[in-house]
């Protein structure tokens, strides 16, 4: 299958470039577009907002000077590729497996598959660490040494036949070793928080690669794997600064001294701009979703005052603040405005029926997420009968595409509806993994984040009993 789309692909690029060009070519085609454009982004700055035909084909030019990575971006997801000057760069992807079905063609087409399919394999890998844990520390170092010393063997074996250029080189090293080191992050998270007497099992040297690491470096900020380990190593510093003191629940990564931790952590690790205010928004963004009460929403906006954000990152974060605030528990979800199946407007207090009653939301934008969470409520409908399941797609600007979905994914449209765009219609993304457990008056009784995480089921019980 990826060998007839390569052919595509290389079709493709002859019919929409017959000759030489000064400029950088970037196209492609989109399969169950999401969106009507691609966007084209390097440092988290969009280039170009790239349109697609009816056929879901898209193309731009551009200059370019040195050899770069960049990301593109359509609905909710986005992968990275790598271009020099004068390349033709093209890719195909199917939206229902966004990463799984995306092959890139043209002159840097091996280079590019090679780093989509060494993610990949790392999302492979995610699914087998849980069962690391089974295995001696010693055993899983082996385990992890060989999958690094395969890929390096690939990536030899790339630059035999295809003579990549050094700097593509050096990135797809770093793609390797962050991938690795991704890897060696969430092992150790779950030994120091389930499995910890078998820390002292690891091998003096199974951090070493932290001392190597050079925050810094341009030409790794880009890459997926780089941004996962980040993830994964800020939580775990967090956590073994948290250790020390052993003044609150350390692995309760939501906890807004965790996050504190994790700002401060990127204040003193990074020059780099982009990257710090990228992770202080998103973390300030975390702390005030998971704030449960009117005192540490209070935290985090005296706390926001002490970093360099720009006025404008500020002002939309103590917004989304005060939007928080009514999103408290205590407080009434009666008032909000959605629509049902047929564009009728009406308040959560005309539909609420049950004294318990559970609110999700969901985008059109993101298939997997939007997957896992209609099967998640499948098997809540059956194992608790007498909760009230609402569904608020909040795409209050693609009606026709919401009750698609719903076909799509045989949803009972008697318990979905679409958010009325009110004032904070900006904010509605960011509650994507909120979840609201209220009464038959709509008032918030607890709230939980992540509708498929572990601790899920225990938060559903205790409410059934209140």
């Amino acid at each position: 299958m990826r060998a007839l789309l390569l052919v595509f692909l290389s079709i493709l690029i002859t019919s929409c470039q017959t000759k030489k060009e000064d400029t950088t070519y970037f196209g492609g085609a989109i399969i169950n577009p999401l969106s009507s454009y691609v966007l084209l982004c390097q440092k988290g700055e969009v280039i170009d907002s790239i349109a697609l035909d009816k056929d879901g084909h898209f193309s731009t030019k551009f200059n370019l000077d040195k050899p770069e990575l960049f990301s593109f971006k359509h609905g909710y997801e986005f992968q990275v590729f790598y271009a020099e000057p004068k390349d033709s760069i093209t890719l195909r992807l199917n939206t229902k497996e966004f990463d799984e079905s995306l092959v890139f063609g043209g002159n840097k087409a091996p280079q590019n598959n090679f780093l989509i399919e060494n993610f990949l394999k790392n999302e492979e890998n995610n699914n087998l660490i849980y069962s690391y844990h089974k295995i001696p520390p010693y055993k899983f170092e082996q385990k992890i040494d060989s999958i690094k010393f395969e890929r390096i063997e690939k990536l030899s074996q790339l630059d035999k036949y295809y003579k990549v250029s050094d700097t593509y080189k050096e990135i797809a090293q770093h793609s390797i070793n962050f991938e690795i080191f991704d890897i060696k992050e969430r092992y150790s998270f779950l030994l120091n928080k389930f499995f910890p007497d078998k820390v002292k099992f690891l091998s003096p040297t199974y951090f070493d690669y932290r001392k190597e690491i050079d925050f810094n470096n341009e030409k790794i900020v880009e890459l997926i794997g780089f941004q996962r380990f980040l993830d994964n190593y800020l939580k775990n510093k967090s956590i073994e600064i948290c250790l020390e003191n052993r003044s609150v629940d350390c692995f309760d990564t939501g906890s807004i001294s965790n996050l504190d931790q994790r700002i401060h952590l990127i204040d003193s690790l990074f020059d780099d701009d982009f990257i710090r205010q990228h992770y202080f928004k998103r973390f300030f963004q975390e702390e005030v979703i998971y704030s449960q009460t009117k005192k540490q929403l209070d935290h985090t906006a005296s706390h926001l005052a002490e970093f360099d954000l720009s006025k404008a990152d500020k002002l939309k974060l103590q917004a989304l603040i005060k939007f928080q605030e009514s999103l408290l528990v205590n407080q009434s979800l009666q008032n909000v405005g959605v629509t049902n199946k047929n564009f009728e407007v009406l308040r959560l207090k005309d539909i609420i029926s049950k004294n318990h009653c559970i609110i999700y939301s969901w985008s059109v934008n993101s298939e997997s997420h939007l997957k896992q969470r209609m099967d998640k409520i499948k098997a809540i409908k059956k194992t608790h009968p007498n909760i009230q399941l609402i569904g608020i797609n909040i795409d209050h600007n693609k009606p026709d595409e919401w009750i698609n979905a719903l076909k799509s994914y045989n949803c009972n449209k008697e318990n979905e509806y679409q958010i009325v765009p009110e004032n904070n219609a900006m904010f509605y993304r960011n509650y994507l993994n909120k979840i609201f457990f209220v009464d038959k008056n709509g008032k918030i009784k607890m709230s939980e984040t992540i509708l498929t995480n572990d601790e899920f089921d225990y938060h559903l019980n205790n409410f059934t009993r209140l």
